[in-house]
């Protein structure tokens, strides 16, 4: 006998968001892709755009730090990063944007905006608006909640 699978609103919730980050990942592959980046490369950019170390980057990212190094080191030999010296922290180094990587962020900027006025146009400001606050309160209770089923805090 085979269990189905859960159909409560919290499951297609999770599933819906599943598949708009994908969706997000998809639009932004092609937003960056006629500028020879990718959705990787653009994010540790957009990080970067204040300096900060790799490791920050990676937690706020939500990836490894190893792979968030990886795309830092490809950015700063194709001269869209530097690493600078950390002002606290002599071990560390801060990635910062050259003057070239502010320009191909501020490109990547202009095709964002261009394609999200589209989208917005479709849904309307209102609905994304509330769909953000929304999305913020699942991310609060998220933040609080054990992780462990059946697990209360």
């Amino acid at each position: 006998m085979h269990a189905s699978p859960p159909n409560d609103d919290w499951t297609r919730f999770a599933v819906a968001v599943f598949a708009l980050n994908s969706m997000l990942v998809e639009a932004g592959e092609g937003i960056v892709a006629p500028l020879g980046q990718s959705s990787a490369r653009w994010q540790v950019l957009g990080r970067a755009f204040a300096p900060t170390t790799v490791a920050h980057m990676a937690r706020d990212i939500g990836h490894a730090r190893q792979s968030v190094q990886r795309v830092a080191d490809d950015l700063l030999r194709d001269g869209l990063l530097e690493y600078r010296p950390h002002p606290q922290d002599r071990h560390t180094q801060l990635a910062a944007l050259t003057p070239r990587g502010r320009e191909v962020l501020e490109a990547i900027y202009n095709r964002q905006l261009a394609w999200s006025r589209d989208v917005v146009a479709r849904i309307g400001a209102d609905q994304l608006r509330a769909a953000i606050v929304a999305l913020t309160e699942v991310a609060e209770s998220l933040g609080t909640a054990s992780h462990t089923p059946g697990e209360s805090q």
